[in-house]
């Protein structure tokens, strides 16, 4: 798994199964080849409230994996009016 900003559903799943194994951040970072950073920021995005038997905060992949879709989905939403393209190509020549 690539230290890269998108991890994938399956690379989620893995983070998943290792954290209820018991492993810690730094072992699920040397497992899956990305930085503890990253480990540490996928648990914040994918818990969803419940604990674990040994009181831990479950960490949830389908959460993750929806909250990122609603972050893609939001990304690029402008408000306002759309800018008029034609005259910045042609120098704005058109209303001379």
């Amino acid at each position: 798994m690539a230290d890269y900003a998108f991890r994938t559903l399956e690379d989620r799943q893995k983070i998943e199964k290792l954290w209820e194994d018991g492993r810690t951040p730094k072992e699920i970072s040397e497992t899956t080849g990305v930085s503890v950073h990253v480990v540490y920021k996928e648990m914040t995005r994918g818990q969803d409230g419940t604990r674990l038997p040994d009181q831990r905060l479950r960490y949830s992949a389908d959460v993750a994996q929806r909250r990122v879709q609603a972050s893609l989905e939001r990304r690029g939403k402008r408000t306002g009016q759309p800018t008029n393209m034609g005259a910045a190509v042609d120098g704005g020549t058109a209303n001379r």
